[in-house]
């Protein structure tokens, strides 16, 4: 145990007809390749602390960058994989259903699916083990969006990317953030090889976030209890 420092950072760059958006960039029908896309995604993820054997105390901040115009010819966004969790409800749930209502199936190469999408995060995290096979933890997600597209996430007005003001056909939101969630669990080891978690989690969305798009709750408030039990050899 000790002071604890590690990250990643990854950078797709190339060029892609693979995303399938009818008319994209070409509603004249003039280009050769009218899903012609230039790549160039970028995310991070990196966390600092300090561990024992009995506690942890974890600060961790990542990014997923987003794409304010997914119709032209530059691709910019892409979720960080799905199995690298954040969280419980704003990523997981929340962010993933109004995206994959926002696309058809033929761009479903442009839903989260879960992951850290089009934003920047902070997610402080404890955890507490007063025995080998009982761990406590406790954690805070607050997020804030990166390229808002006035689709997924909604525009408000003064946003920018890259210094430059963003052209919104609307600008329904307020605030600056997407959400913020809690979380708390309990994880208990029995007999070495059996493993039982209870997880919960409140979250609460922003105006950043279009409930109605995918059929949540308006208000924007969010609850979930989770157990999950395993066998592990």
């Amino acid at each position: 145990g000790g002071l604890l420092l590690e990250g990643e950072v990854l950078n797709i760059r190339g060029e892609s007809s693979a995303i399938a958006l009818p008319g994209a960039f070409d509603p004249l029908g003039e280009l050769d390749n009218p899903l012609y896309k230039e790549v160039n995604i970028w995310g991070y993820v990196a966390r600092g602390g300090y561990e024992q054997s009995s506690y942890s105390a974890i600060f961790e901040l990542g990014y997923a960058s987003g794409d304010d115009n997914v119709i032209d010819e530059k691709f910019t966004g892409r979720a960080i994989h799905p199995d690298y969790n954040v969280g419980l409800l704003l990523y997981d749930e929340v962010l993933s259903r109004v995206t994959a209502a926002s696309y058809t199936e033929t761009a479903d190469g442009l839903w989260s699916n879960g992951g850290v999408y089009n934003s920047r995060y902070i997610y402080p995290h404890i955890k507490f083990r007063p025995s080998d096979n009982l761990e406590f933890i406790g954690a805070y997600l607050l997020a804030w969006p990166d390229k808002p597209d006035g689709t997924n996430i909604l525009c408000k007005k003064g946003d920018e990317v890259d210094g430059k003001k963003i052209e919104c056909s609307s600008y329904d939101a307020k605030d600056d953030h997407l959400g913020w969630e809690v979380n708390v669990g309990a994880h208990h080891t029995f007999h070495e090889h059996i493993k039982v978690a209870v997880e919960a989690a409140w979250a609460k969305t922003s105006d950043r976030v279009p409930m109605e798009r995918a059929g949540l709750n308006p208000d924007g408030e969010f609850f979930t209890l989770q157990a999950r039990a395993a066998f592990e050899f």
